[in-house]
């Protein structure tokens, strides 16, 4: 019997985050150690022969042996099951009859402190904020950062052994990694650059490589070289095969609304007189820059551009953030996860997603079903808000994983961008963290870092993108001043983060100028039945109960909430949590709109002073990983919050966008279609009163421009308005709270081109004359086994309308919507089938004539 014994002090991101080994098993070269046969014994002996699956984690073994009795989500279980985190655990198997393999992972919490003390400075921050109740020091290890604890998430080290076991049998050597790079040959071919990276086990290498290039199944262009004589460097053989592809055999790769997405497999082949491997992975054909020039060559001090480019046309980025899928590893490959939250984010339209860099580099399922789906990805390095050490072992392990990363992920054409780090650059010069009293070193220690070390790797092992060190940055000016901006905020460069909870988010007033806004947000509860799974019926008693307050990891989050509802909707005497749900949700979506259209409708807008030509808009957060108050548009269980349901509005290809500044009303056009369309703009005024508009005005034979933003009305509100109605009334307060104004926009033939759009001029605390309707379902009928429709009747104006439906998974068309028709019908959609009987819906509204 042989017994090999494995170490771990931590996990290496390398190995840990999808690092993946693919070879052929055509001569049972692979034996999968996948398998329910593994045990699982911690060091102090209180956990011993558990049964252990593997892949897997010990949260999940422990839970299903029944050493854990709860969801570790459940109530405080993150602090109660800490225990699990601090303690040593040892996986062992056998195979073959013969042989025992056993692997020891070490506690993370207790390796990042043995780091820490070891350490010749302390590193900062020395700890995470205690409303996180998480651990220390995780900035000394390569492990995802938020598993310490994070504004959004618990605290749960965690520890397993999640991806497959393989045990490989080497001859000459092993063939790992395929690099490609699409570029433009000349104006009738591609040409497609293949890198093959083999480990060798021999100092000499003979044998062929062949690419071949392949679309449903049938081969389109394939190349062969022979390997004669090569020589094994660094334990590895790389080999570089090219091909030219003529453009009329392949199609081109678009992100979402821009074109289509198609994709061709690329195979590398070794094989010599003793063996054979092949790898294959999915391409696109596609050009991808990020565009940083002068935006007045006559005048440098308007700043640079900030935008991507894809196969020659500027792309305004739409989307969000996305941080880990769960916040247990062995979780978070769920591809149907992954898919339906993917899928919800090209159904709103969106474009482009960053991978935040406190999480995880994500799953392969992950990046094809981005490169299935058209969405680009921002792509962070995984360092977030700390400072971190420059000694060369911790060097070592992030050159071996950089290195890795994108080797794995190089081939995507979803990856259009690399970041070094999120938001250390600002954190640094911010002072965030006492750094200031040792400015010098720290300032050293991040070049290294992310300059010298990650930045020289990216642009050795991936010259098809580029690279910017840190989010928010300035970009080309931050390197310019030696990588760390005296400003990384500013409105002239690069990318700005923007968070400010103590101003009305309706108010367009105090949101950024900005070349690229990659992080913005607001805080919403989630939904009712997605509390109830992880507390109990005492806990949704009063708001914010003891369980409730846990969970609020932002200092002064709940405060911060209760002042936007406060500023913008009346409250109920003695409101609900189920109040407060509703409420916060209405809240977050409504600011989120007005936000992301003030970057979308500032795209071509350049003040005297070079602000404006923003390019990007991507809100904080699109996903969570627990039952809890959180910036996210869908809550853990998968429900639809009401900000994803108006991201279908605001991210629309086409939208007009109305709003008030003090007297003065705008209107602009905003357009991502690649041609110039003739429109028809309807504008209604209504009074609060009546569910009939007041006026109508229709304005024929109006262009918008392609690809484009443009400002088509700028008029004194009182003066234009009482050219439409004299009934609103004479003075300018009057006339914001007596009405409100319905925007939309429609092809010549009279089709809806644009979501509808809403000048409320006024805080709904602050209308007259409104009264609150009644909206009852009238009708439910079942269109086919996954739909079913949902007609309404209302008395009168309804707003932010929400459908819960109570027993089904799935979602509407439209939520959260302005009702102003009598009767409307809306259709939910489930992936499961639907039975109208036991189809459930609640129904609310935002109500202005509050009694209790």
């Amino acid at each position: 019997m042989m017994i090999f014994s494995i170490i771990m002090d931590i996990f290496l991101l390398a190995a840990l985050l999808g690092r993946t080994v693919h070879t052929s098993t055509d001569h049972g070269r692979v034996r999968l150690l996948d398998s329910l046969d593994w045990r699982l014994t911690n060091s102090n002996g209180s956990v011993t022969d558990v049964i252990a699956k593997v892949p897997g984690g010990v949260f999940a073994d422990l839970l299903a042996n029944g050493v854990l009795s709860q969801d570790p989500l459940y109530r405080y279980n993150d602090v109660a099951y800490r225990w699990v985190s601090a303690d040593q655990w040892t996986y062992s198997t056998t195979f073959n009859g013969q042989n025992v393999l056993n692997v020891t992972l070490n506690s993370s919490i207790k390796m990042a402190n043995k780091y820490f003390n070891q350490s010749d400075y302390p590193i900062p921050p020395l700890c995470v904020p205690s409303d996180y109740h998480g651990e220390c020091h995780v900035n000394y290890l390569r492990k995802m950062q938020s598993s310490f604890g994070w504004d959004w998430g618990p605290a749960f080290p965690s520890a397993g052994i999640w991806k497959s076991v393989k045990l490989i049998e080497l001859h000459e050597t092993l063939l790992e990694d395929i690099k490609t790079r699409t570029t433009i040959a000349n104006s009738s071919h591609w040409l497609l650059k293949t890198d093959v990276y083999m480990k060798c086990f021999q100092k000499v290498l003979d044998g062929n490589v062949r690419v071949s290039l392949s679309a449903d199944n049938n081969i389109v262009f394939g190349k062969e070289r022979h390997c004669c004589n090569e020589i094994c460097i660094n334990d590895e053989i790389h080999v570089v095969v090219e091909l030219l592809v003529a453009k009329t055999s392949v199609k081109t790769w678009w992100p979402n609304g821009y074109g289509d997405q198609p994709l061709y497999d690329l195979t590398a082949e070794f094989y010599s007189k003793t063996e054979s491997q092949s790898k294959t992975v999915s391409i696109g054909f596609r050009t991808a820059e990020l565009v940083q020039e002068a935006i007045d060559k006559n005048n440098s001090e308007k700043g640079l551009s900030f935008y991507l480019k894809i196969n020659g046309v500027p792309i305004f980025a739409k989307g969000t953030n996305y941080i880990p899928s769960n916040v247990f590893p062995e979780k978070m490959n769920t591809k149907l996860t992954i898919e339906k939250l993917l899928t919800s984010a090209k159904y709103t339209h969106m474009n482009t997603i960053r991978v935040w860099g406190g999480g995880v580099y994500e799953s392969d399922e992950f990046y094809h079903a981005c490169d299935k789906l058209g969405i680009m990805v921002w792509q962070d390095m995984m360092f977030a808000c700390a400072m971190y050490p420059s000694d060369d072992r911790f060097l070592d392990v992030v050159s071996t994983e950089v290195r890795q990363q994108i080797r794995r992920l190089q081939h995507h054409p979803s990856i259009v961008l690399w970041a070094g780090n999120n938001e250390n650059e600002a954190a640094l010069r911010g002072n965030w963290y006492g750094t200031q009293r040792n400015y010098t070193t720290f300032a050293s220690d991040y070049v290294k870092l992310y300059a010298d070390t990650i930045r020289v790797l990216v642009s050795h092992e991936d010259g098809t993108r580029s690279y910017v060190l840190s989010s928010p940055s300035n970009g080309l000016q931050s390197e310019r001043e030696n990588y760390v901006a005296d400003n990384p905020y500013s409105a002239l460069y690069g990318d700005v983060h923007y968070y400010n909870y103590e101003v009305n988010s309706w108010s367009s007033t105090f949101y950024p100028w900005t070349r690229f806004a990659s992080e913005y947000g607001y805080q919403s509860l989630p939904s009712y039945q997605t509390l109830t799974k992880a507390l109990n019926a005492n806990d949704l008693y009063g708001f914010p109960s003891p369980a409730l307050v846990h969970r609020q990891h932002l200092a002064g989050g709940y405060a911060f909430m209760m002042l936007q509802i406060e500023m913008n909707v009346p409250v109920p005497a003695k409101p609900t949590i189920s109040d407060y749900i509703y409420l916060s949700q209405v809240v977050q979506a409504r600011a989120i709109r007005i936000q992301t259209e003030w970057y979308r409708k500032h795209r071509n807008t350049l003040l005297e002073d070079g602000r404006g030509m923003t390019m990007g808009a991507l809100y904080w957060q699109l996903n969570d990983v627990w039952q809890a108050p959180t910036w996210s548009s869908i809550d853990y269980d998968g429900r639809w919050k009401m900000l994803h349901y108006s991201a279908l509005d605001f991210f629309a290809s086409v939208i007009v966008v109305p709003e008030l500044t003090a007297n003065n009303l705008t209107i602009y056009f905003v357009s991502d279609v690649l041609n110039d369309l003739e429109v028809v703009l309807q504008i209604e005024i209504y009074c609060w009163s009546s569910i009939q508009p007041l006026s109508t005005i229709t304005t024929y034979s109006l262009s918008i421009v392609k690809n484009s933003a443009q400002l088509v009305l700028n008029e004194n509100y009182v003066s234009w308005l009482q050219t439409k109605t004299n009934k609103c009334g004479r003075l300018l307060d009057e006339i914001k709270q007596n009405c409100f104004l319905h925007t939309k926009l429609y092809y010549t033939n009279g089709t809806e081109l644009s979501p509808s759009n809403y000048l409320f001029p006024n805080s709904f605390n602050k209308i007259a004359g409104y009264q609150d309707p009644t909206i009852l379902i009238s009708n439910i009928k079942q269109k086919n086994i996954n739909e079913i429709d949902v007609e309404l009747q209302s008395t009168g104006i309804g707003l932010f309308v929400w459908l819960n439906v109570t027993r089904t998974d799935g979602y509407f068309n439209e939520n959260g919507f302005i009702m102003l028709n009598k009767t409307k019908t809306v259709t939910f959609t489930s992936s499961q089938n639907i039975e109208s009987n036991f189809f459930t819906v609640e129904i609310s509204h935002l109500k202005m004539n509050l009694t209790n």
